[in-house]
């Protein structure tokens, strides 16, 4: 819900759970008054407005008078908090929006000139966006002073969720052409800088490793140049204040470079900025042409990470995932490529469908290496038509549908190698100087997603096959950055464009092939998780979360990616590394999506039998609790000898508890307090078969205590009502 306070110029947006109050000055600029925990009457404006430090307003000349005057309103533009910072002027704070004008300027000095108020959050045009979401809009247009370029503000918050969705679109009214040279998404500022910042570094098999530290005095920021979203940082990051309990997430529905920094001033202030990152940014419009932001994802919480952490994941599987099988049961996955790599033949892979089904395997999928002349990764990539001597893709698909198991097959469709059909006929369609000397990176280049010629080219390739096979899953690499951000089919001017127009290319190949076969269900990958964001799960609802796999290294991943995104999103397999047991394997991926990659023919019986125990837990359990339940995190590994989540059904009758601790430990006093349980209803569990109740499992908790913990060791405790 969203009103206006005509009298006091005062916007209130509100779900009764928190409250967002927005007020418009007298010279028009938009200043934060309030966001936080539901407050029903914000009081007397002069109290919060204009900074209301000093009563020493900032001073400016009148031309016309010929007199040095002072803004009303108390309002001191060097530290007020405002939703839409100009640039250029007396703030050094840093602006969202940064223009440069025909004659050289850029100066930008938006103020109010009208608003509307409308039902749910608006689709962009251009870019992933919320959907299907109940909430309302603030759409506030500013007009600059000094300049006919409008900027439309955005600001929408949800029902039922404690979200707040943002961004920015610019609309250029000059005879000339403008040029955008910075277009976040997002300002918010906040009254104090006493919060912990927390964000997700990273590398190829470490991704999302969670740092925190003390938001400093001035500027600091984590951004992704690599053109996407990266390993080594993600979108998603946030705020804790400890001592209230106050946490504020952020993300951005956008798989490309980003920049998010921080600012505290020296009046204890602090700016938040988000968007996409200007690095070597720069987009021209002409006349009455705009340009949109992505929509950046603000989750408020005053009950700490947790809420912060579920808010995220249902506008996640509510409003941003689309997939039309969504809430279906999802089969239990089995992926050829650490079994083989590229080195199979059609009856070795008919052996590993027979073999995967043994142990509860309900989809196949043919990894890399079935296409052109591709047995190693130097070639291949771009000739997407199948190499029939090696693969008799029909034979396998038979195969699969007789063991009454789905296929799904491998696919890179931004990449080309050298000495491939596609680069020979067309040099031009790589990214980079053709001409001279260009960088290779797993002997591969990266396709000019720039161009609806080469956009239009790999869909054919890939249709060619699609339309062919009963193809029911498609994973979705990207094993290269983008180094050479220069497209030789864009003019010298448009230079500045090529790092987001690969993205809107991503977008719109997505989108052909996720309307053209909407039963297909489409897993994003990069690397591992070098692409692990909202516009990349708005097409494909599941990710693979790292090439990472040792339980080990993966409990980190995996605990800290599920602070941002939930479970069902977080492709997770078993695999054959000999530093832990199957079993452990097993259980850590049941808290994902669920899925095998090994040799199944080298499997002993017992291994069988303790994959098949845990694959019974996914059919009977996985939907209900994993997928569509609460998410509590319990044990962080970034902090102790232990890791532990937990999950619980929407109705409160059943819950699954992942426990594993690393490092070594003797019996000791070990009682995991558990989350999310009804009070008042009484629990059995598989661990001692014992039934509690709800207030007890949460107040005093699962005695571990008898247990002698070897390395690595891990639990599954599941909790059903009685």
């Amino acid at each position: 819900m969203i009103k206006y306070d005509e009298t006091k110029r005062v916007f209130h947006l509100t779900n009764g759970s928190i409250s967002y109050y927005i007020y418009v000055n007298s010279v028009g600029v938009l200043e934060t008054l309030y966001f936080g925990e539901h407050l029903e009457d914000i009081g007397e404006v002069a109290g919060i407005a204009g900074a209301n430090i000093d009563n020493c307003s900032t001073q400016y000349f009148d031309k016309k008078e010929g007199v040095e005057k002072s803004f009303d309103d108390n309002y001191k533009a060097t530290y007020a908090r405002k939703e839409v910072s100009s640039h250029a002027l007396i703030d050094k704070r840093g602006a969202p929006i940064i223009i440069e004008k025909k004659n050289g300027s850029y100066e930008t000095d938006f103020r109010f000139s009208s608003y509307k108020i409308i039902d749910g959050v608006p689709s962009l045009k251009t870019l992933p966006s919320i959907r299907n979401a109940d909430g309302s809009t603030l759409e506030v247009t500013l007009k600059d002073v000094n300049y006919d370029v409008e900027l439309i503000y955005r600001i929408s918050i949800l029902d039922k969720n404690d979200i707040i969705i943002k961004n920015f679109e610019i609309i250029n009214h000059e005879k000339d052409d403008i040029t955008i040279k910075r277009a976040y998404s997002l300002e918010l500022d906040l009254p104090s800088c006493h919060y912990d910042f927390t964000h997700f570094r990273g590398r190829w098999s470490k991704e999302r490793d969670k740092k925190t530290n003390e938001v400093m005095d001035g500027y600091q920021a984590v951004s992704s140049n690599y053109g996407r979203s990266s390993h080594e940082e993600n979108p998603f990051v946030y705020l804790e204040n400890k001592d209230n309990n106050e946490v504020i997430g952020f993300n951005l529905i956008y798989s490309s470079n980003f920049t998010f920094s921080l600012f505290s001033d020296y009046m204890g202030g602090l700016r938040v900025l988000y968007g996409i990152n200007d690095e070597d940014f720069s987009w021209k419009l002409k006349t009455d042409e705009s340009f949109e932001t992505p929509q950046a994802v603000i989750s408020y919480s005053y009950q700490g990470v947790d809420k912060m952490s579920q808010n995220f994941h249902k506008v996640i599987k509510e409003n941003i995932i689309g997939y039309k099988k969504e809430k279906e049961y999802k089969p239990i996955l089995f992926n050829s490529w650490e079994g083989c790599y590229m080195d199979f033949d059609t009856e070795k892979i008919l052996s590993f469908v027979d073999a995967s089904k043994k142990i509860g395997a309900e989809l196949f999928v043919l990894d890399d290496g079935w296409f052109s002349n591709r047995d190693t990764d130097y070639t291949g990539l771009g000739d997407w038509w199948i190499n029939e001597k090696k693969i008799d893709l029909q034979k396998v698909i038979d195969q699969c549908h007789k063991n009454k198991m789905k296929f799904g097959i491998w696919y890179e469709p931004e990449m080309v190698n050298p000495g491939t059909e596609l680069f020979k006929k067309h040099p031009e369609y790589a990214l980079g100087n053709y001409q001279d000397k260009m960088i290779i990176s797993r002997h591969q280049f990266h396709l000019d997603f720039t161009s609806d010629e080469v956009i239009e080219n790999i869909f054919n390739q890939m249709v060619d096959v699609l339309d062919k096979y009963a193809v029911d899953y498609v994973k979705w690499d990207y094993n290269r950055v983008v180094y050479e951000h220069m497209s030789t089919l864009l003019s010298n001017e448009e230079q500045g464009r090529v790092y987001h127009l690969l993205a809107l290319g991503y977008y719109k190949l997505l989108d052909k092939l996720t309307k053209k076969y909407p039963d297909i269900m489409f897993e994003g990958c990069a690397s591992g998780g070098g692409r692990f964001d909202l516009g990349t799960l708005y097409y494909c609802p599941q990710i693979w979360c790292s090439d990472e796999s040792d339980p080990v290294q993966r409990f980190f991943i995996q605990y800290n990616t599920s602070l941002g995104y939930p479970l069902s999103t977080i492709g997770s397999h078993a695999n054959n590394n000999n530093l832990t047991s199957y079993k452990i394997k097993a259980e850590l991926a049941l808290f994902g999506t669920y899925g095998y990659e090994m040799n199944p023919k080298l499997l002993t019986e017992d291994e069988i039998n303790e994959l098949n125990e845990v694959a019974d837990v996914y059919k009977k359990y996985h939907k209900e609790v994993i997928e569509e339940g609460t998410l509590y995190h319990l044990c962080d590994p970034n902090k102790s000898n232990y890791m532990s989540m937990m999950a619980v059904s929407s109705n409160k009758n059943t819950a699954m508890v992942f426990f594993t601790n690393l490092l070594k430990e003797l019996d000791q006093y070990r009682f995991l307090k558990l989350k999310g349980l009804d009070p008042n209803k009484y629990y059995r569990n598989n661990l001692d078969s014992r039934v509690y109740s709800g207030d007890y499992y949460m107040k005093i908790g699962l005695n571990l205590s008898r247990f002698w913990l070897w390395e690595f060791n891990s639990k599954l405790i599941i909790l059903n009502a009685i």
